[in-house]
């Protein structure tokens, strides 16, 4: 077997079509796919980076779930998106209402900052000299 590429990240959320609203809105994802969750009864969605290289599943968070996305030790992961200009973006966002966790750091040549989607999910911004890709 031999993997092609990373097709898709999922994320939970409590209220799906506000979190695919906001990722359109806020990030310029599209939105590719919708459909009705067979098990919770909730719009699921797919939406496409700007790049279209990755997608973004969002998935509805089971009712009884608990987990607080805020508390890091229960949160022990982030989305990360590649940026070409970070002063840049973190303007944009900001008119956007996205409150970051402080400014941008520098880890050698690149620089990153943490932010939060509107249901508490760490999201990070990265600006490389030579993105992973």
């Amino acid at each position: 077997m031999t993997v092609r590429s990373l097709e898709h990240v999922a994320m939970a959320y409590r209220d799906t079509t506000a979190a695919a609203k906001w990722f359109c809105d806020v990030l310029g994802f599209e939105k590719v796919f919708e459909a009705e969750h067979p098990v919770h009864g909730v719009n699921f969605y797919f939406v496409k980076d700007p790049a279209g290289t990755g997608l973004i599943e969002i998935i509805p968070m089971p009712p009884d779930d608990g987990v607080d996305l805020n508390n890091t030790a229960t949160a022990h992961v982030h989305v990360a998106f590649d940026v070409e200009d970070m002063d840049a973006a973190v303007a944009e966002l900001t008119e956007k209402g996205v409150v970051f966790e402080g400014p941008p750091a520098s880890m050698g040549p690149n620089r990153l900052v943490f932010f939060r989607d509107p249901e508490g999910a760490p999201l990070q911004l990265v600006q490389r000299p030579t993105p992973l890709k």
